[in-house]
């Protein structure tokens, strides 16, 4: 491999990372994984077999994908909590490593895979993606590796790349529910379109290992794979509602997310090529060896159809609120940003001996740098300067308080995405869920709260409820001034019994 290939790797870890030095404690997932690792690490790194109930209220057993927190098991918690915010874009650093050595080996082209790397690594989905502790990454990359070998293995015939199948293939099922969801789609449209039995008998004995590697384990995960599913399915109209307010007329303002969501349901298909521009490279693949203007192989005939399928995909799932809960429809267009980079660059390649090369070179600078400018824009404002997913200092307060206290609190939290960083920074019990079926016990909160938190409290011997007032209000909350025991910034402690 040439020296070359590891420039981009490194600026684009750089660049996904860099945000974290100003905002250490960003994310709400974060606490999730840090504590699914300290579950693990404290079980001699295994999966722990007995139920999580200390400070789960909602207790339940140890569902996750195992493969993510066990490599993090490793690293001391203190380590692990100070570099968290690196981990993702070192995964991702990797793949963008893959990219050069896929693009490489079939074009030979060291300046095609320079710039295969470069609109990867500026492809805002991928960056913003991984601005926080997040196992997507080592999904995605699982992920691309799968999918490209049995590619390879389909057309080139050499049996390195089935077994690399098979291995990334039992691989995947233990590192990312949503990859592997993302597998099974890809799986049942290439066996069609290629018409061949080649994805779904790699499918089914990675299945069958990754059951048996796990002594059974990954049954529980599946299991809550499909509950959290069907937790959605129950609350199909509550997804992006307020847990409070319910579901906000469209005029209402919300928070960044919230509005880039919508946006992206409103205008798509077409909205979500600002997410991830090169996709149009499948189109324009398509077109072109339709109509004879340049010669493709068919192999890479075949990554077009993959980003087109995805595509076509996501845009349903955005537009057909019954697919809601089987993902967010923009995440499935992450799962084919290795063969748009890729086909891209080899377009623009293509392009330099044609009249159109300058106009083409011009368009694709532009755009590259028009990327970075949304990158560097939204890492700023949704990560640098966040308040609403980040550990403050007014909560730093609202943990110390709670951790003098003489008696575990008991405590509900309003906003509910609060509740995993109680547990994990706290001694409170909490009323959030310890496994994925246990989703379906906290609907009296979350996604929108059907009773008044005196009842809730009275039902689940709750003592206190850490409330945002820049969130909810105490009065819509039906929550009284005088019972504030303690208040930091917009945080608030409120007796409830």
């Amino acid at each position: 491999m040439s020296p070359f290939a590891i420039i981009i790797p490194i600026l684009s870890f750089f660049l996904q990372s860099y945000p974290r030095l100003f905002n250490k404690l960003f994310g709400v997932d974060v606490w999730t994984r840090l504590l699914e690792t300290a579950h693990i690490r404290k079980n001699n790194h295994h999966i722990p077999q007995k139920k999580l109930s200390e400070q789960f209220i909602i207790e339940g057993y140890f569902d996750y994908p195992p493969v993510f927190p066990w490599i993090l098991s490793f690293i001391p918690p203190k380590t692990l909590l100070n570099f968290q915010g690196f981990i993702a874009p070192f995964f991702d650093s990797i793949q963008v490593l893959l990219i050069f050595s896929v693009t490489h080996y079939f074009t030979g082209n060291i300046g095609l895979s320079l710039l295969a790397q470069l609109m990867y690594a500026l492809t805002p989905m991928v960056a913003l993606e991984n601005s926080y502790l997040t196992p997507r990454s080592l999904g995605y990359l699982n992920f691309s590796i799968l999918t490209l070998s049995l590619l390879n293995f389909y057309y080139i015939h050499n049996p390195i790349y089935l077994y690399l199948g098979i291995i990334f293939g039992t691989f995947i099922f233990l590192t990312h529910r949503f990859a592997t969801q993302s597998y099974l789609f890809i799986t049942i449209f290439f066996t069609y379109y290629l018409n061949t039995a080649l994805f779904v008998q790699v499918f089914l004995v990675g299945f069958v290992l990754a059951v048996s590697l796990t002594k059974g384990y990954y049954l529980r995960v599946l299991k809550g794979h499909l509950y959290n599913i069907y937790f959605w399915i129950c609350n199909l109209d509550y997804r992006f509602a307020h847990q409070v307010r319910g579901v906000l007329k469209k005029e209402t303002k919300t928070d960044w997310v919230g509005q880039i969501y919508r946006f992206l349901s409103v205008f798509s298909p077409v909205a979500v090529f600002g997410l991830n521009p090169w996709a149009i490279s499948g189109f324009l693949i398509v077109g072109a060896g339709y109509f004879n203007l340049i010669n493709i192989s068919p192999l890479f005939l075949t990554y077009a159809a993959w980003i087109l399928f995805f595509y076509c995909f996501g845009v349903l799932v955005l537009k057909i609120k019954f697919l809601m809960p089987i993902g967010e429809g923009q995440r499935y267009l992450e799962m084919a940003t290795v063969p748009s980079s890729l086909l891209s660059a080899y377009l623009v390649f293509e392009s330099l001996s044609t009249r159109f090369s300058t106009v083409v070179v011009l368009g694709t600078t532009v755009l590259l740098i028009v990327n970075l400018v949304i990158i560097l824009s939204v890492q700023i404002k949704g990560v640098i300067q966040d308040k609403n997913r980040s550990v403050t200092s007014e909560l730093q307060q609202i943990f110390s308080y709670i951790n003098k206290q003489k008696k575990p609190l008991r405590i509900v939290s309003v906003p509910h995405q609060n509740t995993t960083l109680l547990v994990y920074h706290t001694n409170a019990q909490v009323f959030v869920n310890a496994d994925n079926p246990g989703l379906m016990k906290i609907q009296e909160v979350y996604p929108i709260l059907t009773i008044s938190l005196k009842e809730l409290a009275k039902k689940y011997s709750l003592t206190h409820a850490l409330v945002r007032t820049s969130f909810a209000t105490l009065k819509e909350l039906g929550l009284k001034e005088k019972d504030v025991v303690y208040q930091s910034g917009d945080n608030l402690i409120v007796k409830l019994g």
